[in-house]
């Protein structure tokens, strides 16, 4: 009687919330959740692969081993003993296989696939695993379809990167490989030593040295990338490889301990090097294909240093300042980018959240700055480019960035032109607290939030009441604000540490998760740390779930699926809402708490199955075992708490009559405010429907209008000034001197110091921008100051700024995985102190390749040292 009671109490829970919608939330008790797989150790590896014919979930564990699942997580398959020469398989295992493999790689929308080892085993598949080509040499594998390692005939050379297939012709695969001399004592006076690359046409079963082929051209090479794809490329079979390389043994020998060096060269080839390659950029030191644009780093005197290279020295020729050259027609032209901030060699990041637009949307960039505290903070400068690729403009000083992927600065996905970054405050640096060591710089970030692609920065207005309707109360000295953290913090911490950052999915336009907190500044303690909500871009904010939480969408954004993060713990809860957070049903209880790591969907966010992998707490050999539950809201059970009785739990599909709305994304402010100089409206599901979206649902954008440009809205500072308030006038640097930049020569210049937004549709600039103008070279300048005058401080446009690339040019370059060498001979002895580190870097970056998803990564972005791209982080 009283269980039957409690029941009908339990039928609905009523919430209502000041300032959010009253919601009558369903209190359904669901079965609970046994795990869909318990693995031997911790899943490191997650991919989520989808092709038009079949669908396929992996995961590899940080001991190597390989799991699949066919069916969508539902089941899984341990195939390591399937994989001859593996530890598992007891077939032809080696010492070196002893941690199986090392990385699952695979191309995008293609069945094609290789498994990395550790040692001369690496396995393929061609239809996702359902059959395996095997190593060759093994027992009972044939020789005549079996995966060669490029190391067979090259006694003691080692692979030094990963391999890389062909983005359109899979058969198609290059790696490169460290020789022998490489591993000898007196290394450093060896000319032999250096890399090769490594190509196949057929898959792996056999390699060509593409070092031997070039008949002395190349005497080794640095790093290599596909060509971007070119109509009539593979005419006679054989596909473009853009390259840096040594044409000399000298040279080569000469290099290895130079950071940056005036031989290495940027190439292209169009027959595999059968011919004289084409030299792109004479002493092009560094590249990275992204979305088909081309990026290069190349020594800015580098003219000057080979117009009589033997008398040059080093003193006149340091090889520190670099150029940034930018290609969008695959390389057949570059343009020199241009920086109006002084540029050291510390590192960058690009940004390209538009794959089908040339060029990049944002640079971030880690300077050297002089003053001793500032220079070793985690922070970089943002910069956003104007159309022509060349001019680009500072839109942000002190982001937080820890290098690499790991900086605070996220688009809004769906939403054009909004983003999200943290920054250190200004007067950080300044504070007693910070200058007595009681506090760290990290105690002063802050978080911005941009309409209009970074031209103006504002703060996120918090919530005023938590997720139980209480008020929130903030005990900030002058300012109470919202702040969110970003992908450095995900990136740079442990499971036990690490906590949420700002997340969205183009299948919920407008709708971003974070964890965060309200105050004056950022907090990373976990436990003043809660979880939020905006469904409007970021103008308003609602606090979801106390604690942090790791949290994923789904069903076109009619789900997203949390658990309490590992920071705070293991859990065996996991909860789900179907309104954005107004009402959270479950919780779905697991059979077995566990450390959560990550929660993952299929790669477009659209599908009802989440994938959850972590720790199994209750692991007691000592190595923790990694344990995967999947939820399937098409399969999943509730429970009746009286009976116990369990049946399938219905839930309503979406009716495209009533259950849709016609949402407008605007920036704060006036209503009917344009973004980027577009109003428009788009479909999304209403909010107090708690239907789920067919699997077919299409979003559709219904009509647009373009506006007039707006100052506020869509500009931003032109080249060498910056705004020193939100919204405020654009004042010229200081020290900035424009005739230092090529572009800027005699080109006509607001007085406004203003420039119309790249992207931005609006009409008429006019009316934004003013009437008066001024041309670069004249004495008068622009409003706030001159033009810059050639007797001020040198601004070093585009100076050196990449120690990301440090590893490439030594040892003929470590490329894109050299730790793989660097592990398997105790080259630590042998190779200078700084490719030491950063080939520890790149090992530990692979090892920690876990298929977490947890930030919004750009669709590409420029890290030198190893070409891993966003989805596989």
């Amino acid at each position: 009687m009283r269980l039957a009671t409690v029941a009908r109490v339990a039928l609905l829970l009523v919430v209502t919330v000041a300032g959010r919608v009253t919601a009558e939330c369903p209190a359904t008790t669901f079965d609970i959740l046994a795990p869909a797989a318990t693995m031997n150790t911790v899943p490191d590896q997650v991919e989520w692969l989808v092709t038009p014919t079949k669908a396929r979930v992996f995961a590899k564990t940080e001991g190597g081993s390989v799991y699949k699942s066919n069916n969508a997580g539902a089941s899984w398959i341990n195939v390591t003993p399937t994989l001859l020469g593996t530890s598992d398989s007891g077939i032809g295992a080696s010492s070196a296989a002893s941690k199986n493999v090392l990385q699952i790689l695979h191309q995008e929308g293609s069945e094609f696939m290789i498994f990395q080892g550790y040692g001369n085993e690496n396995w393929a598949t061609k239809d996702m695993g359902d059959t395996w080509i095997q190593p060759c040499g093994l027992p009972g594998v044939s020789p005549d379809a079996c995966f060669t390692s490029p190391l067979t005939g090259h006694e003691g050379a080692a692979l030094s990167s990963l391999f890389k297939m062909h983005p359109t012709l899979p058969m198609h695969v290059l790696t490169m490989t460290m020789r022998a001399a490489c591993r000898l004592q007196d290394m450093a006076t060896d000319t032999a030593c250096g890399q090769d690359l490594m190509y196949s046409a057929d898959f792996g079963q056999s390699w060509t040295n593409l070092t031997q082929v070039s008949d002395d051209r190349v005497a080794g090479f640095v790093d290599f990338d596909w060509a971007p794809p070119i109509d009539g490329e593979m005419d006679d079979g054989k596909p473009g490889i853009l390259a840096t390389i040594y044409e000399s043994t000298a040279a080569m020998a000469d290099g290895r301990a130079k950071s940056w060096d005036y031989n290495v060269h940027f190439v292209y080839s169009t027959d595999l090097f059968g011919t004289a390659h084409n030299r792109l950029l004479r002493c092009g030191n560094a590249f990275e294909v992204l979305n088909g644009d081309v990026y290069v780093a190349q020594l800015r005197d580098c003219e000057a240093f080979h117009s009589n290279p033997t008398s040059a020295t080093a003193k006149e020729f340091p090889g520190t300042d670099i150029a940034l050259q930018i290609s969008t027609d695959t390389g057949k032209s570059f343009k020199q980018a241009c920086f109006p901030v002084a540029l050291s060699q510390r590192g960058y990041t690009i940004f390209d959240f538009h794959t089908t637009l040339g060029g990049p949307d944002f640079i971030s960039i880690d300077h050297d700055e002089e003053d001793k505290a500032e220079a070793s903070a985690p922070m970089g400068n943002i910069y956003s480019s104007d159309d022509t690729l060349q001019l680009f403009s500072l839109n942000m000083r002190r982001n937080v960035r820890y290098g690499g992927n790991a900086v605070d600065f996220a688009n809004v996905e769906g939403v054009d032109g909004v983003y999200v970054a943290n920054q250190i405050s200004d007067g950080g640096f300044a504070d007693p607290s910070f200058i007595a060591k009681t506090k760290t710089i990290e105690d002063f970030v802050h978080t911005r939030i941009t309409y209009n692609g970074g031209g103006a920065w504002q703060t996120l207005k918090p919530p005023v009441v938590d997720n139980a309707g209480a008020p929130i109360v903030c005990h900030a000295g002058n300012t109470c604000d919202l702040h969110l953290h970003g992908a450095s913090h995900w990136q740079r911490g442990t499971w036990e540490t690490r906590l949420g950052s700002v997340y969205s999915q183009e299948s919920a336009p407008g709708v971003i998760l974070a964890t965060g907190n309200v105050g004056e500044f950022l907090s990373y303690d976990a436990q003043s740390v809660n979880t939020y909500l905006s469904r409007d871009a970021g103008v308003t904010w609602e606090e979801i779930l106390k604690g942090p939480h790791i949290y994923e969408f789904g069903n076109h954004g009619g789900l997203i699926v949390a658990a309490k993060m590992a920071s705070l713990g293991p859990t065996n809860k996991v909860y789900f809402t179907r309104d954005e957070g107004l009402c959270w049903e479950g919780p779905i209880t697991l059979a077995r708490p566990l450390s959560v790591h990550n929660i993952r969907v299929d790669p477009g966010g659209t599908g009802d199955v989440f994938i959850i992998h972590g720790t199994d707490s209750q692991s007691t050999d000592g190595d923790p075992d990694g344990v995967v539950y999947t939820l399937d809201f098409t399969r999943l059970n509730e429970k009746d708490p009286a009976t116990q009785a369990v049946k399938a739990w219905v839930y309503p599909v979406c009716d495209p009559a009533k259950d849709y709305e016609l949402w407008t994304p605007t920036p704060p402010g006036p209503p009917g405010a344009c973004i980027l100089g577009r109003n428009y409206t788009m479909q999304r599901r209403r909010r107090d429907s708690r239907c789920l979206n067919k699997a077919d649902f299409e979003r559709t954008e219904t009509k647009e209008t373009v506006c007039e440009c707006n100052k506020d809205f869509d500009t931003e500072c032109q080249f060498g000034s910056e705004r020193r308030v939100d919204f405020g006038k654009c004042d010229l640097m200081t020290d900035t001197d424009l005739t230092t930049c090529p572009a800027l020569l005699g080109k006509d210049l607001p007085k406004s110091n203003m420039r119309i937004i790249a992207g931005s549709k609006c009409l008429d600039s006019t009316g934004a921008l003013g009437k008066d103008t001024f041309k670069i070279g004249d004495d008068k300048g622009g409003t706030g100051g001159g033009n810059g005058s050639n007797d001020k401080k040198s601004s070093g446009v585009g100076r050196g700024f990449l120690i990301f690339f440090l590893v490439f040019l030594s040892l003929g370059g470590l490329g894109a995985g050299g730790f793989l060498a660097y592990n398997k001979y105790d080259l630590q002895r042998f190779v200078p102190p700084q490719v030491k580190s950063v080939a520890q870097t790149l090992k530990d970056k692979v090892e920690e390749m876990t298929g977490r998803k947890r930030y919004t990564t750009p669709a590409g972005y420029f890290e030198p040292l190893g070409d891993f791209g966003g989805e596989d982080i």
